[in-house]
């Protein structure tokens, strides 16, 4: 969305109150960024580069991957 960041949109979902799976990917590991989108409903946070390796679990965990 332009003009938005991603925690933006988070906090803007949130607010909203729109039921949605949120999985944050990003390169940004501080830990301030991370307790920041798990603030504001995230359901995880995946470190750049993503691997299958990272993603799966948190889709099965989730019931998002079968």
């Amino acid at each position: 969305m332009p003009g938005l960041t991603g925690f933006d949109v988070l906090e803007t979902l949130r607010r909203e109150e729109l039921n949605t799976f949120v999985i944050v990917v990003s390169a940004d590991v501080q830990q301030e960024a991370k307790a920041r989108v798990k603030a504001n409903g995230a359901i995880a946070f995946v470190e750049k580069p993503v691997s299958r390796e990272k993603l799966v679990p948190i889709l099965r965990e989730y019931g998002l991957y079968a």
